[in-house]
């Protein structure tokens, strides 16, 4: 019997990814609570994903899922979006860990403060390959709190209260890098956004993400973002190129001295084993979650 009020719904899409899909659903249906309800939207799969998650949702471990030809990530997202039916909402990827233990310190978090709209984390990425980097925020959501300057960061670390959509929106249908214009766009937004102090996630960047797939197209939509920066500070995209220009210098030069390149080549992120790697990312991740940690949340 479901419960009266679902407070949690995770939102996840896939396409023609079940091995990925597989791992990574399994361990949101083992971490699932009472009141949370799991809904996924794929599309239009030719791998046996239909017929695969067909068989969790008459099994009861799924409780909602769509599947048919979309017209990319983001029409697949506001597809489940659209289903949910939770007080809250949590981004999934088909192919990236989560702490679950972090998820419900946050949910529980926004249960008691009505007033917060969006919960932003920080997590780690494997840009360079399979080693890990701790990707921070917390300097950027201090800068914003001050300038109201937008920053974006990883769709994995977010959470949503459902009530605040009409301000929200549903994402860009056009963007692929998706999370990053939706989070870019909600910082600009009146709202309530809080940061959670631990790692929530760890990004696998593989050869079937969609991170290789639009890498070229990146500096394209990179324009949308900086309209949104111009619209929120009031300052003109000129001065947003020039600072860009001098990091993009301090990042060569931090590699030369310290044999280290943050460039993306998709030969880094070939996998043998996607179980193996998801294990020993999950197990990093699991580690750095601290439960007695204290000042979790800044506003």
């Amino acid at each position: 019997m479901e419960p009266s009020t679902i407070n949690l719904s995770y939102y996840i899409t896939t396409f023609n990814k079940l091995p990925y899909l597989k791992i990574a659903l399994t361990d949101l249906i083992e971490n699932r609570q009472p009141d949370e309800e799991i809904v996924v939207s794929d599309g239009g799969s030719k791998d046996g994903t239909a017929q695969w998650l067909q068989e969790q949702y008459d099994a009861g471990r799924i409780q909602g899922f769509m599947s048919a030809p979309d017209k990319g990530e983001a029409h697949g997202v506001n597809r489940a979006l659209l289903a949910c039916r939770g007080t809250l909402l949590k981004w999934i990827n088909d192919d990236d860990v989560f702490c679950y233990p972090a998820i419900r310190e946050c949910k529980e978090f926004m249960l008691a403060n009505p007033d917060v709209d969006v919960i932003g984390a920080d997590g780690f990425d494997n840009y360079t390959g399979q080693a890990l980097e701790l990707i921070e925020h917390t300097a950027h959501f201090a800068k914003w709190k001050q300038t109201k300057e937008p920053f974006g960061f990883y769709g994995p670390g977010l959470m949503l209260r459902h009530s605040s959509l009409p301000l929200i929106g549903l994402t860009h249908s056009l963007s692929r890098f998706v999370d990053n214009e939706y989070t870019y766009r909600i910082m600009c937004l009146p709202l309530q956004v809080v940061w959670y102090r631990q790692p929530m996630f760890v990004r696998i960047i593989n050869e079937d993400s969609n991170t290789l797939k639009f890498l070229k197209i990146k500096n394209i939509e990179q324009g949308i973002n900086d309209k949104y920066r111009e619209i929120a500070t009031g300052r003109p995209v000129s001065e947003l190129n020039r600072r860009r220009a001098i990091n993009s210098l301090k990042q060569k030069a931090y590699g030369l001295l310290h044999r280290k390149s943050s460039a993306i080549k998709a030969e880094n992120f070939a996998q043998q084993d996607f179980a193996t790697t998801y294990a020993q990312h999950r197990a990093t991740l699991y580690q750095s979650f601290d439960p007695k940690k204290a000042e979790k949340f800044t506003r």
